[in-house]
């Protein structure tokens, strides 16, 4: 053979052998443990491999999917777990979180957990359904690492991962503000929140201990762990303050034994929403907002709703505390939102249009050519001027109680 010819066909070789292994290693799935990558697919997350985007997703846990929302991927969910009450998935068909035969049947191809049983797990695996358990965020740095886990399942190891990060720093950041609020004080202000009485807590080792930091408040139990106490805990520490459900409260402020804390003496046990302590996503500041509130009733309405604007509106129903009875909020103020624009006004805006039926894509807060149209759409069967711009009344009706759906959409 030509030395030559040789040469060349060697080099053919090499750089066929080449394109083989770069190829290859292009298809290797990329761990996310030490942060974002660079490609989207495939990625693998606590060990479980997802090698596409998934495209119906079902989540069985009411604070995933309270982080889903956080992060603004719900349209990416199909079933949603029977705790999943948030107002936004009232849409979704519920589902038993050991009810594998549906999530098969529907056609998931990923489902978000805290927790599923063995059975559930061998049904939904011999399916080839995958199954992505995330454990809840403890602290501030565990936050963003739900978040990313969250973000980088539902749309990549780089833009979902990015995506994930930025809704967890936004809602810390927004605790940051909040803490600013807290009054100064030279004394300790103490405080614990109550699950029942039967010795459930929030304890040092929870997200809910650090939302108190943020609220200025002491967690008596923050040396503990495991989310238990004894009664010798509570009643040594002397909370000033005790916040816990509805029916926790009526047996504390009922049972004799603990007449003497200075909480009951004082009428500073607080009754709030039950998922105040249980859902990470923006309940997180909603939570931190109410009970800064109740602890610090000197504050003023004008003040704390300085801050809340950067979140939109709170997730769950506000809880209905007699002895607290807040005063009427006034009536949110928009700002007229154009075609370019990006921010979290933007997403809600797309929220909302999604809600009614106008929005049908993924969105992320950029007002782009497909927000446009939703939007014109919306102000043609609502009787404004349709140019797809966002201006203040187009808003106002967008968000009120008589905006009409689009057509053939359920509300």
């Amino acid at each position: 053979m030509n030395i030559r010819k040789w040469i060349r066909c060697a080099a053919a070789i090499a750089l066929s052998a080449w394109l083989a292994v770069s190829a290859a290693a292009c298809s290797q799935p990329a761990n996310i443990e030490s942060g974002a990558v660079a490609q989207e697919y495939p990625v693998t997350i606590n060990e479980l491999t997802l090698n596409a985007k998934p495209k119906k997703v079902a989540v069985l846990s009411g604070s995933l999917a309270d982080v889903v929302l956080a992060i603004g991927y719900e349209t990416s969910l199909s079933l949603a777990g029977e705790d999943c009450t948030q107002p936004e998935l009232q849409v979704l068909q519920k589902v038993s979180a050991t009810d594998a035969e549906t999530m098969i049947s529907s056609g998931v191809d990923l489902v978000l957990a805290e927790s599923i049983d063995d059975a559930t797990q061998t049904a939904l695996t011999e399916a080839n359904v995958p199954v992505l358990v995330l454990e809840r965020a403890k602290n501030r740095e565990d936050f963003e690492r739900l978040y990313s886990q969250v973000g980088t399942a539902l749309n990549g190891g780089s833009t979902g991962y990015n995506a994930g990060v930025k809704a967890a720093q936004k809602i810390f950041s927004s605790l940051d503000d909040l803490a600013r609020l807290a009054p100064e004080s030279n004394t300790v202000v103490t405080a614990c929140y109550i699950s029942d009485l039967s010795g459930q807590a929030v304890t040092g080792d929870e997200l809910g201990s650090v939302m108190m930091s943020y609220m200025g408040l002491t967690n008596i139990f923050k040396g503990l762990s495991g989310g238990t106490f004894a009664y010798e805990d509570l009643k040594l520490s002397d909370p000033t303050m005790i916040f816990c459900t509805e029916d926790v409260r009526g047996q504390l402020l009922s049972d004799t034994q603990y007449a003497n804390l200075t909480a009951v003496r004082t009428g500073r046990v607080y009754a709030i929403n039950p998922n105040y302590m249980l859902w990470q996503g923006r309940t997180v500041y909603t939570a931190s907002i109410e009970m800064m509130g109740l602890a610090y009733p000197e504050l003023t309405e004008s003040s704390t709703a300085s801050v809340t604007v950067d979140l939109g509106t709170p997730t769950p129903e506000p809880s209905e505390e007699p002895s607290a009875e807040p005063s009427p909020s006034p009536a949110p103020e928009y700002t007229a939102l154009a075609p370019g624009d990006e921010s979290d006004e933007v997403l809600a805006m797309q929220t909302r249009l999604s809600e009614l039926g106008y929005l049908t894509v993924e969105y992320g807060g950029v007002y782009g050519d497909v927000t446009k149209e939703a939007v014109t759409a919306f102000q043609q069967a609502n009787g404004l001027e349709a140019n797809g711009e966002a201006s203040v009344e187009t808003l106002e009706k967008l968000f009120a109680e008589d905006a009409k759906p689009a057509e053939g959409a359920g509300t």
